[in-house]
């Protein structure tokens, strides 16, 4: 920078002295003619000193050229020298950077390993304390052993004990299970001579039952036919014609009763294919209640407290 402003400074310099000559070189021209006879023999000098100011302007611009490139060189040495250094700090903060991960990686490995030294000596001082449990264990097997050995030897003796007392009982048992054989033998005939009678008593039972169920099941159904007929006189006494049905027709009707015989509800449940008939013999069946029903309230119960019938009048 010193040369340049050097350098700036001839160059500044120069100049100003070749603008002062051109302007005393102007004035030359406009200055009567007698001093152009004065300054016309020195034309040669002024064209010389001209010639050297545009070789000093020249050679200050070779300079200043010089010097521009030598700037610029510079500069680009300054920017190499920038950019390297910039490179070095770049690989520096890398080295500090794999430094740093080198030494947290040292450290995690330095932490590992007092953690597995831990961890080895954790397990030393473990199978230790199982060894050493184990040893108790083969110490406290060994007596067992030996209270069980003692134990076996004693339920062997208390068995033979046992067997011998077994053997006794038994002997014992088989003279009372003959004796007992021979009471069952005695009891097991009169068992079956007391079945044979209660079989005979049961079958003269049976017999008489049998009968008296066929006597109530003919007067039964003795007594239902006979109600069953006297229900559907009563409902065709009660039943009016309508008009304009043809003979011939026919329903099936459900009813429910009281005990009493009083008609809870008398339904359609087949039609005749006429709706007028239909509704006549159920006004039938209503208008004849109380119905005859038999006295017997277990055969009302099962045959007539809900029936079905077909009413037919023709």
């Amino acid at each position: 920078m010193d040369l340049l402003q050097k350098y700036s400074l001839s160059l500044v310099l120069s100049v100003a002295m070749h603008a002062l000559i051109i302007v005393l070189f102007a004035l030359g021209f406009t200055s009567p003619e007698p001093i152009k006879e004065i300054i016309k023999p020195t034309s040669e000098i002024i064209q010389a000193t001209v010639l050297d100011d545009q070789q000093v302007i020249a050679e200050a611009k070779r300079l200043q050229t010089a010097e521009k490139n030598k700037h610029e060189v510079e500069l680009d040495r300054q920017r190499a020298v920038n950019e390297k250094q910039q490179q070095e700090e770049a690989r520096l903060r890398q080295l500090q950077e794999r430094r740093k991960q080198e030494e947290q990686q040292a450290k995690k490995l330095a932490e590992q390993r007092k953690k597995e030294e831990a961890q080895a000596k954790a397990l030393v001082e473990k199978r230790k304390q199982q060894e050493k449990a184990e040893k108790l264990r083969q110490a406290a097997l060994k007596k067992k052993q030996a209270e069980e050995t003692a134990r076996l030897e004693k339920i062997k003796q208390q068995q033979r004990e046992v067997q011998r007392q077994l053997e006794l009982q038994k002997q014992r048992a088989a003279e009372q299970e003959k004796q007992r054989k021979l009471a069952e033998q005695k009891r097991q005939q009169k068992i079956l001579a007391d079945q044979a009678a209660a079989q005979a008593r049961q079958e003269a039972v049976a017999q008489q039952q049998q009968a008296a169920a066929q006597a109530l099941a003919a007067q039964q159904k003795q007594a239902t036919a006979s109600a069953t007929v006297a229900i559907q006189q009563k409902v065709n006494n009660h039943w009016i014609r309508p008009l304009n049905t043809s003979k011939g027709l026919n329903c099936t009707i459900q009813v429910k009763l009281l005990s009493s015989g009083d008609v809870m509800e008398a339904v359609v449940i087949r039609s005749s294919g006429h709706t007028i008939f239909d509704r006549s013999a159920e006004n039938a069946v209503r208008k004849a209640s109380p119905l005859p029903v038999p006295e017997d309230k277990q055969l009302f119960a099962r045959k007539f407290r809900t029936f079905t019938f077909v009413f037919k009048p023709e």
